[in-house]
Parts: structure tokens; sequence; C-alpha cells
């Protein structure tokens, strides 16, 4: 529990309570205002502080939800923002095999992306001032590696709840797309071509080419593609893509990598890395 959800929490009683069956006068605006409550209830036994995140507590009474914290669920407090993103979600999609050992997340430069708290309604923040994302270097012992990115390109975000409480999570389609930009953050490019295998059937391919034409970036319309390609999945638009794709300086599938001879005629590009886990699903 955060000091602003339980501000959020407090309001809705607030608004769903007639003011004689409330035992509070005043409506909270600030998370200030719910700090006398949030102390009574560590005196208590109610709440317990979680060490090293200031404001955030585990609720501990008797008919709270039951089994231990989870980092995730911590981390969505500190920063309702943040999404997890790269390795983490290619885990977190079952695209991976590979456990992390870092969560990965990102976050807008500006904050907030555009994006509410997550659990949240407009209507909650109506005159009330919205909570600072915090982005703790570890939380409960686990290192968190933050990737900050222009507001413009946080999008492909989506809301999961696999274990009872909110997770904001970026789509399959948007982390694929992340390890073909960045594949050291993916586990490489060998673990991004075998998460292409396995999301073959599952891809949504109008959020996919969507989401590509949001980057706007010619290359990545180059390797997704020849990707598509490669796992016999067509769309109109991928057409005009091949239709400019010119081989120049970056027609490269993985751009870190040097150049290789083998290279793909229909998209003009240098196939630098091991295309053919593409057609190895089972591995």
């Amino acid at each position: 529990l955060s000091d602003w959800r339980a501000l959020i929490l407090m309001r809705r009683a607030s608004f769903t309570l007639r003011s004689a069956e409330r035992r509070w006068k005043r409506i909270p605006t600030t998370t200030p205002d719910l700090f006398p409550v949030l102390r009574e209830m560590r005196h208590r036994g109610e709440l317990s502080p979680i060490l090293r995140q200031p404001y955030l507590y585990e609720v501990v009474v008797p008919y709270a939800r039951w089994g231990p914290l989870d980092e995730v669920e911590v981390l969505m407090e500190a920063n309702p923002y943040a999404a997890l993103s790269h390795l983490t979600a290619l885990a977190f999609h079952g695209l991976t095999d590979e456990l992390p050992k870092l969560i990965m997340a990102v976050v807008s430069l500006d904050g907030r992306g555009g994006q509410l708290p997550i659990g949240t309604e407009p209507q909650d923040w109506d005159g009330v001032p919205l909570p600072v994302g915090y982005r703790p270097a570890q939380i409960l012992g686990r290192p968190i590696d933050w990737t900050r990115v222009r507001p413009q390109r946080f999008f492909g975000e989506s809301v999961y709840q696999p274990h009872g409480y909110p997770v904001r999570v970026m789509t399959p389609e948007r982390t694929l797309l992340d390890g073909l930009l960045h594949p050291d953050l993916c586990g490489g490019i060998a673990n991004v071509l075998r998460a292409w295998a396995l999301a073959r059937d599952v891809i949504d391919l109008d959020a996919l080419v969507y989401h590509v034409e949001r980057f706007n970036v010619a290359v990545l319309r180059q390797r997704v593609g020849f990707i598509l390609d490669e796992l016999e999945r067509g769309h109109s638009l991928a057409e005009e893509w091949r239709a400019s794709a010119n081989r120049g300086g970056s027609s490269k599938l993985v751009g870190s990598a040097p150049y290789s001879s083998t290279y793909s005629d229909r998209w003009n590009l240098s196939l630098n890395g091991p295309t053919y886990l593409l057609h190895e699903t089972g591995q």
C-alpha cells in the first residue's frame, strides 16, 4: 500500500459513505492528510513499512491477501506510471525461458507518459495532485534496470492482473519490436528471434504494424517485414514497406553486429543474426 493509494481509497470511501457514517470530518486531498491515519495503523500493527521504500507499506492485518510481498507489486506502487519491459516483459508473456535477475522497467522522460497511476480512474484525481513516480535502484533486494524513453515512444503498454493486482507491461507486440531495436536488453538477438518464433501464432498483426508505424524507423520495417515473411505471417502494409526497403548503411538485422554477406534481396537486409531460430519453436 502506497500513501497515494491510501489517499484514493479514503476519498472513494468518503464519496460512497454519507457524512454521518464517516469517522472523519474532512475529505482528504493530499497524502499528508493521511499521515495520522497511516501512523495509527502502523502502531496498531496493521501496516509495516517496507525497507528502503519511503511511503510504502505492507498490509499485515489477518484479512489481507495471503502471500509474500512480490517485487513487481511493490514496483507498481513505487512508480505507478512504469511498465515492465524488454527481457522482463518477454518472461512475463512466456516468450523466453530465461529468468532475468533484474527487473527491467521503462518510464517516460516526462515522468508519466500520459498515464494515470495504475488502478485509478480520472475522477479519482479530481482536485488531487498526481503522485511522483520513484525509480528505486532495487526493491526487496532485487535490482531494477530502468529505461527512460521520450514521451512519444512510451506506447504499446497494457495492464494485466495475473496474480490479483494490476501490472503494467509492454505488450508482446511492443516487446518483440523492442527486441529488434535493443536486443542487448532482451537477452541477445538469439533470444529475441526465438521469442518471435514462439509468438508466431499469437501475434496481433494489426497492433504490431501499428506500433512499427509509430516508431517510424525504416530499418525496423525491413526487419519486421523479413521476419513476418519467415514466419509466413503476412500483412498488406508489409508490401508497402518492401517497396521502400532501400539497401543502405543501416540495413542490418542486428544494428550493433558486423555486416554479413548473407542478406535478403527481398528486404535489402543483411542477415547478420541466427535467422534459423525463427523456424525452431521447439527449442
